[in-house]
């Protein structure tokens, strides 16, 4: 560094233009000995800094010309730190000013590592919470996935659930009971015991206020321990999906004792633990000690880049033009606030609503998406009921979404619709946390832009949607909340899962038909990976499961 604070003195004394200074001089500019002088500017030279001709025989003065502008020297030694992983010491180098430079240049030095077992990939933003009580969003969601593990899996294929730290369970008493036995052994990252003390103590965890979910679990009664590997759930009435409540990101098992950073370095008992958490960066490690096959990879890495043209060149990225890609799980759609002045009236709502969806907004041709006719890809929902009130001319609407690159596009073909009915649209993009204070902006807003991508369990996601999405339960109000809480009741008493989704597609319509909720689109999700990338399969909430990715030798 000290050879960089002289350079950049040399620089601001002398420019790039050719200059004769002696050593005297140069020695005080320095501030060392001429000896020392003839040191640092060999070593300048050698790493192509400066041109230096020292100047031989009386009277004959050397001759310097600096090369290098110094804001490149800085660049140049945090490329070197990236290189090798270091990309906190890499940022700590730079000025603020000059951070964004280092982001342009980053996808240089990602993919992969020198290890053949380690891969590095971009994400959008930095994480909010790796805690499972906390998480909602699908990014935190997946990752907890990696990191901690849950009594039940779920087979996305097969759609059945599969044993995971429970080897087998039970309904007891039409459901209002079940009991589950663990697999022996188990420990999470620190080596404590997974048991069903532990277990016990996770989903009780549940029944807080900072779990966004916790609707979902308000069925649970009581929770008994018949010893170290058994425990049985008392439910308030019959629920056919309580083990499907359990492989949700929020159901992971966590230990009894939690550091207080355990939000940001969390322990679990995954296939993968947190090496490093920092706002720039996450590094998950392989558990050599999984009870189930150990990760392929050694190590994954995930850097923040928030700029998708930054993210270019990277061994695996999301990406929804990519070449493997499908249709997204559930669809992008947009809610009413019947709170608002323009909005309250029912048929004013319907007739926004059929003006905003007839026709779609959305072109055939469009790469990135699909025209919604339903809330699901396999769903035809009936189309929004006709009504005559028609908002005035000169009405100006809000709409709030938050920073997704595919919503852009979508909301001013929103605004472009209304404007040609007179009708103003002011669109409002919150970041990510922002947007999850619900609270702090629906009052002031008349229309959401919001997306939902189900996890691998359809019928379950579903139930999780229409039960507990915090924008659709404040629009439907005390009234529209309780017509939904016993149609959503129903369902969990019901055995089948055919049936059960006969019964989600039936809320769909009525959802869809008295303008609650009107599905727009159903956004591609893609993967762009290097021919080196094996093992990637995308889920329908279209992320991979990271123990399964490994590197191959390309041809």
């Amino acid at each position: 560094m000290r050879l960089e604070q002289q350079y950049r003195l040399l620089h601001q004394h002398y420019g790039e233009a050719d200059s004769h200074p002696g050593l005297p001089a140069l020695a005080a500019l320095l501030n060392c000995s001429e000896r020392n002088v003839r040191l640092q500017l060999g070593k300048m030279q050698a790493q192509g800094w400066i041109a230096w001709q020292a100047g031989r025989g009386r009277g004959r003065l050397s001759t310097l010309r600096c090369l290098r502008a110094p804001d490149t020297l800085a660049l140049d030694s945090v490329g070197r730190l990236l290189a090798q992983g270091e990309l906190e010491q890499a940022f700590a180098r730079l000025p603020p000013e000059q951070r964004g430079q280092l982001m342009a240049q980053l996808s240089c030095y990602l993919g992969a590592g020198n290890n053949r077992r380690q891969l590095r990939i971009p994400i959008h933003r930095q994480l909010t919470t790796l805690d499972p009580q906390q998480v909602s969003s699908r990014l935190e969601a997946h990752l907890v996935r990696q990191l901690f593990d849950r009594l039940c899996d779920f087979d996305v294929h097969s759609q059945t659930l599969q044993p995971a730290l429970a080897h087998h369970w039970e309904a007891q008493h039409d459901a209002c009971r079940w009991r589950f036995w663990l697999r022996p052994g188990i420990s999470f990252h620190d080596g404590t015991p997974l048991d069903a003390q532990a277990v016990a103590a996770s989903l009780r965890r549940l029944d807080h206020p900072a779990c966004p979910w916790r609707r979902q679990y308000r069925g649970l009664r009581a929770i008994r321990l018949h010893d170290a590997l058994s425990l049985s759930f008392e439910l308030a009435d019959s629920d056919w999906l309580w083990p499907q409540r359990l492989i949700t990101a929020n159901a992971s098992i966590v230990p009894l004792r939690r550091a207080a950073g355990f939000a940001q370095l969390p322990v679990g008992s995954g296939p993968f633990r947190v090496l490093r958490h920092s706002p720039q960066r996450l590094t998950l490690q392989a558990n050599p000690h999984y009870y189930r096959e150990r990760p392929l990879l050694d190590e994954i890495d995930l850097w923040v880049i928030d700029t998708p043209a930054q993210q270019q060149g990277f061994d695996v990225r999301l990406d929804a033009a990519g070449g493997d890609r499908s249709l997204q799980s559930a669809c992008t759609y947009l809610v009413p606030n019947p709170q608002r002045p323009l909005l309250r009236d029912a048929a004013s709502r319907r007739w926004l609503l059929r003006l905003l969806s007839q026709p779609s907004v959305i072109t055939a041709d469009d790469p990135l998406r699909r025209p919604a006719h339903g809330l699901l890809p396999d769903w035809q929902q009936p189309a929004v009921a006709p009504a005559a009130a028609a908002l005035p001319p000169g009405s100006q609407l809000r709409l709030v979404t938050y920073e997704l690159a595919a919503f852009q596009p979508l909301a001013q073909a929103l605004a472009a619709r209304l404007a040609a009915a007179g009708i103003g649209l002011q669109i409002v993009t919150l970041d990510y946390p922002r947007y999850e204070r619900l609270q702090e902006w629906w009052p002031d807003t008349d229309l959401v832009l919001g997306s939902e991508v189900l996890h691998d369990d359809r019928d379950y996601s579903c139930h999780e949607w229409f039960g507990s999405n915090p924008t659709l339960r404040l629009a439907l109000g005390e009234v529209g909340g309780a017509r939904m809480d016993a149609a959503l009741l129903a369902i969990q008493r019901q055995p089948s899962p055919a049936a059960r989704m006969a019964a989600y597609r039936q809320i769909g319509d009525w959802l869809v038909a008295e303008g609650w909720l009107l599905p727009l689109s159903h956004e591609y999700q893609g993967v762009i990976a290097s021919p080196a990338v094996a093992g990637l399969t995308l889920g329908l909430n279209g992320w991979m499961d990271f123990s399964r990715l490994w590197l191959q030798d390309e041809a």
